[in-house]
């Protein structure tokens, strides 16, 4: 998606007259340009530190001219640029098609075929760029594009970003964790052998849309990429073969990017996009037609009547939902409705908006779906209890199965429904990497109070919000619980991969918190997914004789793993994950479940002496004839929070629609006193934990009495432990 020019742009740039942003970053802005003769470029402008670096102008120039010898058809071509200038720029042709990151998000992985013809012509490009003399650095799906006759290799080698890198126990590396090298992970230079690592990485995504190391935090993912095996379930055949040699650690036994292309040598497509899926190809030809009615000036848009000096480009977001919506014609994939829309007091004079709710059926998720819908159904049920509002609310649920098709269709079915303002959801894992591209593409604001990894910003960096913590920051909150209360003694930690990733990310913080911070033995074990490994795992651990156990997976896993360390007669200190929290794990565990931790950002308001949470309770009991259940208050905070930014884009008197992009800007920048915590979001969407109070924003539950007994605040304990002495 693109953004109007602001006052502080250029019109032009030489020969390129300026039409829109694509984008920005710390080296600074990528415009969209066009030639008197009509000819379409991306044109990035560098600004900051990078354009008063004598070193890197010469640099940038250096590789430009290399880059100038690139001549293949998979790759974007360099149509000018200039190093001398007060602000360099560099201009290449504009593709106008998405990614293969955004085609997976919206319509799942690609067929081998497709694959396939992948492999081959971006081998073909990265031969020519190593031919060249360049290594592109950070090939992966967001910097792939389609087009109807293949694909395109953009951003390769030059003006890299110097804060585009990530943190290693050696120092930096520019890349993208989860697509870049063990070498480049260990702080080593990038090589052509480093890019066929990557071409790898991407293969494999393409086939089975998830990074074959998983995703998480940026150490997280170093960590697997140099230690751990791919996962490569769905890669088969051929193919298999290819992305395992592609993916060895040693770059010495990886082979040539000539040697690739070599394998697909009969897979070149032609112009009329058969070598893609119908959806993607109706996606791909949606983005063509659309770039080519850029205008030179904004027109007014006719399908809202807003100012369009204010509200430039509904239009392009209109036609990309409309395509994404056209494009999910005829799935056949199933949406299940539960419940229906509010009811309140009819009045003529006032419109009628909706908040959805996007669940998800099944039963791992029907805790936090019923509590997201309750709460929202509580908070809507308040708005429109108020006398003098200006307008109503009503609410309407839609859930997916748990899957990357129906969490589409339910992210299609609500940006489709023009009377939706907002969504409260996803609640689960693989919903929330899928949908937020349907959500983006429609400029539809939507968060997430129960899921904790932020990969969604790769194709929706605008509209999709996070208002609960990564699952990697409560693994360091184990750690400070442990010191906290005094109980860092050598600890065992069993990451069980059947949980799912957000095992590895917690896992990974609390082995590193552990051995670094406390300065404590540690006993790491990693149980693979498929396997039966986990009674083992334990076995070995407690041989060690560790005094502290961390279980990280499954409900039935670590219920098993309860029992056995109850049979062993050990009674030290032991931590499940954070997401078994409210689940069945006491009635289960029995006996064996006694004493269990979790910490979590959950808190249970009905043990909170405060005035809000009182009031929360008690309109909670009334409604439900229950105190609130787990989950139930960080979808009601994330709901009012929703509801009272989009107030603020109703336009006075009602007279036209809100539009639907303001709530995101709006929301961005919000600082919303919860029941329980101030809720504020960083540069990724994500919740912003980096404030002095968020250990009182962080609880721990105790397993008591065959049931979860809040014991307080991290900052409760704290507290506590510091006037004991």
């Amino acid at each position: 998606m693109s953004e109007p020019l602001r006052s502080s742009d250029p019109s032009r740039i030489a020969e390129f007259r300026l039409l829109r942003r694509l984008g920005a970053g710390g080296m600074g802005v990528v415009y969209l340009g066009r030639t008197d003769s009509g000819a379409l470029a991306a044109v990035k402008v560098i600004r900051g530190e990078g354009s008063g670096d004598d070193d890197f102008r010469a640099r940038f120039a250096r590789e430009v001219e290399l880059a100038r010898r690139v001549d293949n058809p998979w790759v974007v071509p360099v149509l000018d640029a200039d190093a001398e200038t007060r602000e360099p720029w560099l201009a290449t042709a504009f593709v106008p098609g998405p990614s293969i990151a955004e085609a997976v998000a919206a319509y799942g992985p690609l067929p081998s075929q497709a694959v396939r013809v992948l492999g081959g012509l971006l081998a073909g490009a990265l031969d020519a760029v190593h031919t060249a003399g360049l290594v592109h650095r950070d090939v992966k799906p967001g910097n792939v594009l389609l087009a109807l006759d293949g694909p395109r290799l953009i951003d390769f080698g030059i003006a890299r970003a110097a804060d585009d890198t990530a943190l290693t126990a050696s120092g930096l590396v520019v890349g993208t964790p989860g697509f870049l090298a063990p070498e480049q992970a260990e702080g080593q230079p990038a090589t052509s052998a480093s890019d066929v690592f990557a071409l790898g990485c991407v293969l494999a995504y393409a086939s089975t849309g998830m990074p074959p190391f998983g995703t998480g935090t940026p150490d997280a993912l170093l960590y697997r990429t140099v230690h751990d095996e791919p996962e490569l379930a769905g890669v088969e055949g051929e193919l298999r073969t290819l992305v395992e040699r592609c993916l060895a650690k040693d770059p010495s036994e990886r082979p040539t990017a000539e040697d690739i292309r070599g394998v697909f040598t009969d897979d070149a497509p032609d112009a009329s996009g058969g070598w893609l899926p119908d959806p993607v190809a109706r996606m791909v030809a949606a983005r063509a037609a659309e770039s080519l009615a850029f205008p030179d000036v904004e027109p007014t848009v006719v399908d809202e009547p807003a100012d369009p000096a204010r509200h430039p480009g509904r239009r392009r977001l209109l036609l990309a939902g409309g395509a994404l919506l056209l494009a999910g014609g005829g799935t056949g994939a199933a949406v299940w409705a539960s419940g229906d829309d509010e009811k309140p007091a009819a009045s003529p004079a006032r419109p009628v908006y909706v908040l959805g709710v996007h669940t998800t059926t099944g039963t791992a998720e029907a805790a936090v779906s019923r509590a997201s819908e309750r709460a929202a159904r509580l908070a809507v049920a308040e708005h429109n209890a108020t006398r003098k509002r200006s307008y109503d609310l009503k609410v309407k649920v839609l859930a997916d199965r748990g899957d990357a098709d129906t969490a589409r269709e339910v992210a299609r079915r609500f940006t489709a429904d023009r009377n939706i303002v907002a969504v409260l959801g996803p609640v689960a894992e693989i919903p929330m990497r899928t949908a937020p591209a349907v959500y983006g593409a429609a400029g539809l604001t939507h968060v997430s109070s129960t899921t904790g990894q932020q990969d969604y910003f790769l194709t929706s960096p605008k509209s999709s919000f996070q208002s609960g913590p990564a699952h990697g920051a409560l693994g360091g909150w184990i750690a400070l619980h442990a010191y906290i209360t005094r109980q860092v003694v050598p600890a065992g930690v069993v990451i069980d991969r059947a949980g799912g990733s957000a095992m590895q990310d917690e896992g990974t913080q609390v082995v590193s918190n552990w051995r670094n911070v406390l300065k404590s033995e540690v006993v790491p074990r990693v149980v693979a997914e498929d396997t039966d490994d986990g009674p083992k795992a334990v076995r070995d651990v407690l041989a060690a004789g560790v005094k502290a156990f961390v279980y990280l997976g499954a409900l039935d896993a670590t219920v098993r793993t309860a029992q056995a360390l109850a049979e062993a007669g050990f009674t030290g200190p032991r931590w499940m994950q954070h997401q078994l929290y409210g689940s069945d794990f006491p009635r289960l565990a029995g006996a064996a479940g006694e004493g269990w931790y979790v910490v979590t950002d959950a808190v249970d308001p009905s043990v909170l002496t405060t005035k809000p949470a009182k009031d929360f309770t008690a309109a909670w009991r009334k409604h439900y004839g229950s105190t609130p259940e787990p989950y139930a208050t960080e979808a009601y905070d994330s709901a009012k929070m929703l509801l009272a930014e989009f107030a603020r884009t109703v336009p006075a008197g009602a007279r036209r629609r809100p539009v639907r992009a303001d709530l995101a800007v709006r929301l961005a920048k919000v600082k919303y006193q919860g029941i329980a915590r101030t809720y504020a979001f960083g540069d990724f969407h994500q919740y912003d934990n980096s404030s002095t109070g968020w250990a009182d924003e962080t609880f721990v539950h105790e397993v008591r009495g065959g049931r979860f007994r809040q014991l307080g605040s991290l900052g409760d304990l704290n507290r506590a432990a510091q006037s004991q002495g």
